[in-house]
């Protein structure tokens, strides 16, 4: 079955598939339930899908049956194998591709961190007058039961940490600034 997208997305996906680097797949959960209804790029279809071990799932798509083996082979990366093709795919939610997005763009200077969505501190990796590199975790908030790990734009010293573990946040407020 295949629609155009006319519900809000429960969540949001992008995936990437080793083979095909030029193209992103947007993967839209628009129903949560016995048979899950997702769009791909904009594309609707009904998915129903049973896991069968580990890393063995049983998808059912537009009534045709696909065995897939899925095992997960890093952040965010898993294997694939379907009918004999074995795929690597990357799969990352909106946040991380936010987060993914402002380092891999130039950001130089002073950089203050804020958090992007309401959460709250699990963790706190670094204190003041640390050096830290582009990329190195800074800390981690937990967002919709789901640990987001904040890393910093840029090479440079944490300046000011304003966050405890176990605070609560919401958009916008400061975490810490890195220069």
């Amino acid at each position: 079955m295949e629609d155009k997208v006319i519900s809000k997305a429960l969540a949001t996906y992008y995936a990437t598939v080793d083979d095909l680097s030029d193209e992103e797949f947007k993967v839209e959960i628009l129903e949560d339930g016995p048979v899950k209804r997702i769009a791909v790029n904009g594309a609707v279809y009904e998915v129903d899908y049973n896991v069968g071990g580990d890393s063995i799932h049983s998808i059912i798509l537009n009534n045709r049956s696909h065995g897939v083996q899925i095992s997960g082979i890093g952040d965010s990366k898993y294997e694939v194998k379907n009918r004999g093709y074995l795929f690597q795919v990357r799969v990352i939610d909106e946040l991380k591709k936010m987060r993914l997005s402002r380092t891999q763009s130039v950001a130089s200077g002073r950089q203050v961190i804020a958090a992007q969505m309401p959460g709250v501190i699990l963790k706190v990796y670094v204190k003041p007058g640390q050096k830290v590199q582009t990329g190195d975790p800074l800390c981690v908030l937990v967002a919709m039961k789901m640990e987001n790990e904040i890393r910093s734009p840029i090479d440079g010293e944490v300046k000011e940490i304003f966050i405890n573990e176990g605070d609560k946040m919401i958009v916008n407020d400061k975490m810490m600034i890195v220069e």
